[in-house]
């Protein structure tokens, strides 16, 4: 297996990979049985894939981007690059694609969302209908589970004619609908890695059906300067508080839930206490509104006097379904109280939206003894037209050295928003980036 030059040109690298392939077409035996190892089809992506593999790579899209860490390594000496923006051969090379429709499959209908191509492979997150009702649970256990389904028939082709299948990674079951039908939220690799220059990838199922994924567009980031974090221990608490009985009230939609009174029950105990030792002098008008809410929620009274954020987090229930949001962000945040983000896409969906980023050493500040944990950072956002939206933890994976992260925002998306601020606040530091989402 060749190393990898520390110098690797990634233009010299697709030379080869086109070399390859015309050798493969020309019949030369040696490059057929190199590319026969990754696929069965002579073309464009079997030869990038073959050269990756054949370099210690999982895919295309990883050893291009290590190619193109090396360089920029190389090159972050010379002063007159100090300053130099980021460009496409210096990002990660991760790439994700959305757009598709339903399809049929043996297990159900398949609503795909995101595919994601990246250094460490790929992926393709989606919802599952069961085809019929609610099935038996898997026999002795205490709780009803339902066994993860197969996806066996679900490919993926891109357009130089690779095809991958879909292995069944993890997943979670959904409350069944009206329907009696159980609904999953999947996640699935696939082998081998689609290549991230694809112009499209179609999602085959059940006999003819098939849809197309289309790559996301890139939107422009203005990242702000590192800044302290102005509000006091006794705001940023409330603060924290107020967003808990926000988001408790998006989860259930309702005033009238049991849950959410109790939220507030404890919400304004907590609030008293802080009164009454005097710590939330200097939080007089947080403190206020905050009681405000809860009593309003618990007297089942419309809320007055809160700031226009919390009143576009109740009222969002009115909104019609969020538009359909899709873009790479592949920008890196100065780092925030020794954890540093690298943004990677913003999906918006018809209820929440999704923001997936990296984060370095990784997501999770744990106490002493490692018998707790609690996000590095708060995350929250606010559009344009005064709207805000709270973060709420949608899942993560450990990679060497970094984390894979996705947050679930709510509301759902303003429809006439084109602009997203997000704030990233840790204990004492906080950075924004402000994503446009104009086309």
């Amino acid at each position: 297996m060749p190393d990898l030059p520390e110098r690797a040109d990634i233009d010299q690298l697709r030379r080869r990979a086109r070399e390859l392939l015309r050798a493969a077409v020309a019949g030369e035996p040696e490059a057929l049985a190199r590319l026969s190892a990754v696929s069965g089809h002579p073309t464009l992506a079997a030869a990038q894939l073959a050269i990756a593999r054949e370099h210690g790579f999982r895919s295309w899209p990883a050893l291009r981007a290590e190619a193109a860490s090396r360089r920029q390594s190389g090159e972050s000496y010379a002063p007159a690059e100090a300053s130099r923006p980021e460009t496409p051969d210096s990002t990660t090379g991760r790439r994700t694609f959305s757009g598709a429709e339903a399809i049929e499959v043996a297990e159900g209908e398949l609503h795909p969302r995101l595919l994601v191509v990246g250094q460490e492979g790929a992926f393709l997150e989606a919802s599952l209908v069961a085809a019929e009702a609610i099935a038996d649970p898997i026999e002795g256990t205490r709780h009803p589970r339902f066994r993860l389904p197969e996806l066996s028939d679900v490919t993926i082709a891109d357009d130089q004619g690779l095809t991958s299948a879909v292995r069944s990674g993890s997943g979670h079951c959904i409350q069944p609908g009206p329907d009696q039908r159980l609904r999953w939220e999947v996640t699935c690799e696939l082998d081998p890695v689609p290549d991230g220059d694809s112009h499209w990838l179609d999602v085959r199922g059940r006999d003819t059906s098939v849809t197309r994924l289309l790559p996301a567009d890139r939107a422009p980031v203005r990242v702000g300067g590192l800044s302290p974090v102005a509000a006091s221990p006794a705001e940023q608490e409330l603060r924290d508080l107020a967003w808990w009985i926000l988001l408790g009230y998006l989860t259930t939609g309702t005033q009238d839930s049991r849950d959410l009174k109790r939220r507030c029950r404890s919400v304004l105990e907590r609030t008293a206490e802080l009164r009454e030792n005097g710590l939330a002098d200097d939080a007089v008008p947080v403190s206020n509104q905050l009681t405000h809410l809860c009593t309003s929620i618990i007297r089942r009274r419309q809320p007055t006097g809160l700031p226009p954020g919390w009143h576009s987090v109740l009222n969002a229930a009115d909104r019609a379904d969020g538009p359909k949001v899709h873009v790479d962000v592949d920008t890196v945040l100065p780092s925030v109280d020794g954890t540093a983000v690298r943004l990677n896409t913003l999906a918006s969906w018809p209820d929440s939206w999704d923001l997936y980023f990296q984060a370095t050493p990784g997501w999770w500040i744990y106490s002493a003894d490692r018998q707790h944990k609690r996000d590095a950072m708060l995350v929250f956002a606010e559009d344009d037209l005064g709207g805000l939206y709270i973060s709420n933890f949608g899942g993560s994976s450990g990679r060497p050295g970094y984390e894979e992260v996705k947050l679930t925002l709510r509301p759902r998306l303003a429809a006439g928003a084109s602009r997203l601020t997000l704030t990233f606040a840790g204990e004492t530091q906080q950075v924004t980036a402000e994503i446009s989402l104009a086309p």
